[in-house]
């Protein structure tokens, strides 16, 4: 998940001669907001038509917003970017510094930036080519009507697969690498199973890399279940690239895609087993109130005002639950000034109070969110707890929390013989190991997926895959 339902409350105050080889490069800086910092990065690059850049704000879990314009002249700097209404002007100084001003919202936030080191972003485990296994780009259909799927399949060379697995990506567009704040952890994942003997298929979100219309048209109503569809095609695709009757054939999904894993699997029995790496197992209103709660003490707002602001949301959340969408629509408008008129939300200052009563706007707007946050995957995960299961989540995760999602699926699988559990002391939602688990410190970390997640990723699979493998002397609940 990429903190896709987090409400941003550091940008409550937004509605959502230089060389090439001298500025091209991560621009990195904090702006002071409401008593607490946001980190923002400008990642610059040169091209045929001049510079190009992209804006980032790992604090918030934010990546890749689309900077309009770059001008670079003499040694001024200025950056616009449209989607935020904000823009960035600056003074280029020696020492690769960045002396300006951020203005969004008709206000001005002084932003000191600096060229990042190129060595604070290296990635060790990311594989290189030559590979010592077969690599393919592939397409295939989903299950959905008119949707057709791109990914990379790897194969073991010159063997027969000790099991193959489908890799579902979480929430919000990704490619098949599952990549976020320069990381691939779908590509480390796929390539340490590969050299394992696994057969892996890898592939890009619906709609990532189509035209705009095109995406539109595949995104417009698409939620989780929809989703689950595109994994069953992918399920197929690998199946008949092994051979029935080979490997055993199952799927692993990352957060939401956790919860895809599960969905696909109760509607397909031929789906061997499931891998649900900081999954979601609870109802998606309560993981988007955790989510916020953290967010909100970790950007320094203060316990009553954390409060107020997570009893509005529980409100709002309420709200939404009791209508379908069509229904919501029609009636958002009543329901937020209804909202906006009383306790909690008469008290918070204003741009909070609109930021908080605008998801009301999203959740009526966009089928992915109102389906997120009203639904609950439990029906799922029990009708696809029948093969083995393995529930993997990282005690500092800080956006699928790991007592929570890993306490519902043992008591939705109590009956189980063939699950196996484990939370894995100080890794965050990537399974890196971490410090605090805040999504701040993602990009900061060399390691992709820790060493100890692939090897029982590894080793559970393959002995899942493996026939008569499961009796039911196999469960571990990592306590």
């Amino acid at each position: 998940m990429r903190s896709r339902l987090f409400v941003l409350f550091a940008f409550c105050f937004v509605p959502l001669c230089a060389a090439a080889q001298d500025f091209a490069g991560v621009w990195e800086g904090a702006l002071s907001v409401n008593g607490g910092s946001v980190r923002l990065l400008f990642r610059v690059s040169a091209s045929e038509r001049g510079y190009e850049a992209v804006l980032d704000s790992p604090d918030q879990g934010v990546r890749g917003i689309p900077v309009d314009s770059v001008s670079v002249g003499g040694s001024e700097v200025v950056f616009g970017v449209a989607a935020l209404q904000a823009s960035y002007r600056g003074a280029l100084l020696p020492g690769d510094m960045l002396v300006g001003v951020f203005r969004q919202g008709g206000m001005d936030f002084s932003l000191l930036l600096r060229r990042r080191d190129p060595a604070a972003t290296a990635r060790p485990q990311e594989p290189r080519p030559p590979y010592p296994y077969v690599s393919r780009e592939v397409s295939f259909p989903s299950r959905a009507e008119g949707v057709t799927l791109r990914g990379t399949l790897t194969l073991p060379a010159g063997e027969r697969p000790a099991a193959a697995v489908v890799l579902v990506t979480g929430s919000g567009q990704q490619n098949r690498d599952e990549e976020v704040f320069g990381h691939k952890p779908f590509l480390v994942i796929a390539d340490f199973l590969t050299r394992r003997g696994i057969a892996v298929l890898r592939y890009d979100d619906r709609g990532f890399g189509v035209p705009e219309e095109e995406r539109r048209r595949l995104l417009e109503r698409a939620a989780t279940a929809d989703f689950a569809l595109d994994a069953l095609g992918a399920f197929d695709f690998l199946r008949a690239q092994v051979g029935s009757g080979s490997p055993q054939v199952g799927i692993l999904g990352h957060s939401e895609g956790g919860t895809v894993a599960f969905l696909a699997a109760a509607e397909e029995p031929r789906v061997a087993f499931v891998v649900s790496m900081a999954g979601l197992a609870v109802r998606g209103d309560r993981a988007s109130l955790r989510q916020n709660r953290r967010a909100m003490e970790l950007q320094g707002f203060d316990a009553a005002l954390t409060e107020a602001c997570c009893s509005l949301l529980e409100r709002i959340y309420a709200e939404v639950r009791e209508r379908p969408q069509e229904r919501l629509a029609a009636e958002c408008g009543e329901v937020k000034a209804r909202l906006a008129a009383a306790e909690p939300a008469v008290s918070l200052p204003r741009p909070v109070r609109e930021r908080l009563l605008a998801l009301l706007d999203e959740a009526a707007s966009n089928a992915w969110v109102y389906r997120f946050l009203t639904f609950d995957p439990s029906e799922a995960i029990a009708r696809a707890g029948g093969r083995p299961v393995l529930a993997l989540n990282g005690s500092l995760d800080r956006q699928v929390d790991a007592a929570e999602n890993l306490g519902a699926i043992r008591r939705l699988l109590a009956s189980s013989e063939r699950l196996t559990v484990r939370e894995y002391g100080g890794l965050n939602h990537l399974f890196q190991p971490c410090t605090t688990g805040d999504v701040s410190e993602y990009e900061t970390i060399g390691v992709t997926v820790a060493p100890e997640v692939l090897e029982e990723l590894a080793a559970w699979i393959a002995a899942a895959g493996a026939e008569g493998a499961w009796t039911g002397a196999a469960r571990s609940d990592g306590r």
